[in-house]
């Protein structure tokens, strides 16, 4: 039986996809108008509404504005995968209001198409600044950035443009964020947020305006702690970006950016199944308050310091030509220290000591004629490990305090290495735009050297290092390189002023680094059948998809419509899996892997104050044969969809202006999913409604440009859900779970001077 929640979520649903939801513009102003071959497309719907495709575009990309972000509240301003959440086919989750406890497996908790892009042993994140990796994982790297100093993310999905998605992996597509320039005219931004479970907020930004050297720059920081919803602990974050531009003569402009970052967070607890399946029961289960608990919250705690710098450097060689160069630096040092179980079934405290870095350069020659857009570079990228581990160290719990147990793993400090070049050409004849492209991706895996850890004491993990005397010669790896060509190819085609059509093909890749930690934990299982780190580190391979998509793009001063249908193949999908004939689990790079889907993408203003946009999406992700182990066992997985993978979602948001005043209420719906391969753990389908009410005025007479006060409710039904599904591709038992926040609310005010 359906109930009154469902009900209004599918007549509100049927509402915007009849007017077609967002990113438009008023009646009285200007007509979009589309100009080829110069490809340009005169429309202010990408500035003033939530999100919006590009009329000439080759592949599926949507970008969302800064209107769109704000639009989400502030629970969405240190998260960039909550902010993308209402694009379709994003599937995206929370447990933590503020959003910086959204962790899963170490990485962010999100799917595109159903596909993990960050995905456990993936030593990358999907989020890319300015085109170039300024973060990576697993560490402190995901909630590093104020969706204050950025102008627009930009989502790709399916095959990724060979100019752009640079970084370990782009497997599932890739998003890429705009830094908001300093403003042409001095100016200060002041915003303060309280709200639920003692949250609170301040962000503040100074833009130096253009000085009479050419120069501009701006400043900003904020402050973000709040207690956890449920549980004892908190989370506390402190951030601060800088930006300077330097335009030289006529041809030079210089561009650097740096963040600083330093958080603690403790994360919340997750339920077994069991739990799960009684969630009224057990919503507030949690760590406890005990020091003489293994599950004590104050052992369980992230902490971590971030700091990188990027520069865009552009020189123009001709009117017609430019050079671009963009080196980047981030160094991430901290540890996650965590409760877990042993395979003998004892608990222990572990922690996990980081201290990596990241540096690389992207370098490009860019040339445009009237019809024709090309692009030839080459990209390079070094990344320190982890992942995999460098080092664990084990606790037990004496007294009410942590003893040093031992070390689980001690292993030397290697890299990544990718080397990337490239060449990309867009060509524009009458209605036609054509786009094709390659990458050459060279890539090293990290060579493995570990040690024997008998009489290290609990020193650091340098001081380890140089006490270390003997290597396990089982778990020692080399360095395995890997090549592969990375096409892609593309066509839009206009079919009447409005209506235009595409097609786009495009490969792309990831990479699982997953296999160490399993071998680890399982050594002597592997040591007694004579299997080395190196026999299994041999049979690694790159993922790679072949993605396909079509589409029509409508798109008019009021209204936009985007339905596209898209296939991909993965082979060489990295999957862990148990072998009764070791009995041991580990994951090998040897499945295929179907996915394929509808999506309905729309945005309207179908009156003078109101605007809305609304998505839909079918998925479908699944292994495309049954899964043997080595003793000849199958497991039947073919036809099954990947775990945390609805199949259907549905959402929308409506902005609605009233004089000052500016309603914006936010629906989503995502179908049943599972928490495991073979399909036993079913969790429900949920609906979650959102509202923000925002005053906005201006006071030039005392110097307030903008002054906004604002009221945003998350799920104002206070409905009992889960939320993010600790899991992996494959996976058959053991996963966990965590319950989404209850309601929550906050109080925002903001101003411009």
């Amino acid at each position: 039986m359906k109930t009154p929640t469902s009900f209004m979520t599918v007549a509100f649903i049927f509402f915007v996809f009849l007017y077609s939801p967002a990113a438009a513009q008023d009646a009285d102003k200007k007509k979009g108008t589309v100009t080829l071959p110069e490809i340009v497309v005169e429309d202010k719907f990408e500035e003033e509404e939530f999100a919006g495709p590009v009329f000439t575009g080759t592949n599926t990309k949507t970008k969302i504005t800064e209107k769109g972000i704000n639009a989400l509240g502030p629970t969405c301003r240190m998260s960039v995968p909550r902010a993308v959440k209402l694009i379709p086919s994003v599937h995206q989750q929370s447990v933590d209001p503020l959003g910086l406890g959204d962790i899963s497996n170490y990485h962010e908790s999100f799917r595109f198409r159903g596909i993990e892009p960050t995905g456990g042993g993936n030593p990358s994140t999907p989020v890319n600044v300015e085109n170039v990796p300024v973060s990576a994982r697993p560490g402190g790297g995901a909630n590093i950035y104020d969706m204050e100093n950025f102008s627009s993310i930009s989502i790709y999905k399916g095959g990724v443009p060979a100019d752009k998605g640079f970084g370990l992996t782009n497997i599932g597509g890739k998003i890429d964020m705009e830094v908001k320039r300093p403003a042409k005219d001095l100016g200060f931004n002041l915003k303060q947020t309280l709200g639920s479970h003692a949250a609170r907020r301040t962000f503040a930004r100074l833009d130096s305006g253009m000085l009479p050297s050419r120069t501009s720059g701006f400043l900003s920081y904020s402050n973000t702690a709040g207690d956890k919803w449920k549980g004892k602990g908190d989370a506390d974050r402190e951030n601060a970006m800088a930006g300077l531009t330097q335009k030289v003569g006529d041809k030079l402009n210089i561009e650097v950016f740096s963040i600083y970052n330093k958080a603690e967070v403790n994360p919340y607890r997750p339920l077994n199944f069991q739990q799960a399946s009684s969630l009224g029961e057990n919503y507030d289960f949690d760590f406890t308050d005990s020091p003489s608990d293994y599950f004590y919250y104050e052992y369980n705690k992230n902490k971590f310091e971030d700091f990188n710098i990027f520069a865009d450097i552009e020189y123009a060689v001709t009117k017609n030509s430019k050079i671009k160069v963009k080196p980047f630096y981030w160094n991430d040092e901290g540890y996650y220290q965590e409760t877990i179980t042993m395979k003998n079934g004892e608990n222990r405290i572990r922690r996990w000591d980081i201290d990596h870095d990241l540096s690389g350069l992207q370098a490009e020659y860019t040339l445009k004629t009237n019809a024709l857009d090309f692009d030839i570079g080459y990209f390079c990228l070094e990344q320190e490990r982890p992942g995999p581990p460098t080092s664990w160290k084990l606790y037990k719990v004496s007294d009410g305090r942590l003893v040093f147990d031992k070390w689980q793993v001690l292993s030397d400090s290697s890299r990544h290495r990718q080397q990337t070049p490239f060449v990309s050409g867009r060509y524009a004849i009458g209605a036609f735009q054509l786009e094709a492209g390659m990458k050459y991706l060279n890539y090293s895996m990290p060579e493995i050297i570990t040690y024997n850890t008998q009489g290290i004491p609990n020193v650091s993990y340098k001081s380890a290092l140089g006490m270390a005397t003997a290597i396990e010669a089982s778990a020692v790896a080399q360095s395995k390189d890997f090549h592969e060509i990375l096409p892609n190819a593309g066509l839009s085609y206009a079919l009447t002023d409005p209506l235009s059509c595409y097609f786009s093909y495009g490969r792309n890749y990831g990479m699982s680094v997953a296999l160490y930690p399993f071998f680890i934990s399982q050594k002597t299982t592997f040591d007694k059948k004579g299997i080395t780190l190196q026999d299994l580190w041999d049979n690694q391979k790159l993922e790679i998809a072949d993605n396909f998509d079509f589409g029509f793009r409508y798109i008019t001063d009021r209204l936009y419509v985007v339905p596209t249908i898209y296939y991909a193949k993965h082979r060489n999908k990295t999957a862990p899996y148990y072998d009764a004939s070791l009995d041991a689990t580990f994951p090998a790079a040897i499945f295929d892997a179907v996915a394929y889907g509808f999506e309905l993408e729309a945005g309207a203003v179908p009156l003078k104050n109101l605007s809305l946009y609304a998505s839909f999406s079918y998925n479908r992700f699944y292994f495309s044969e049954d899964i043997s182990n080595q003793a000849g066992d199958i497991v039947p997985v073919k036809g099954n969809q990947v775990p945390d993978a609805p199949e259907f979602q549905v959402k929308g948001i409506a902005s609605y202006r009233i004089g000052d005043f500016t309603l914006s209420p936010v629906v989503r719906y995502f179908s049943s999913r599972y928490g495991d391969i073979l399909q036993e753990e079913k969790i429900g389908d949920a609906v979650i409604f959102d509202f923000d009410i925002t005053y906005t005025r201006s006071f030039p007479e005392i110097g307030i440009k903008k002054m906004d006060i604002s009221l945003s409710f998350n799920n104002i039904f206070d409905k009992e859900y889960i939320s993010i599904i600790n899991t992996a591709d494959y996976q058959t038992l053991g996963s966990s779970y965590h319950p989404g926040a209850p309601f929550t609310m906050y109080a925002t005010a903001s101003l411009s001077f």
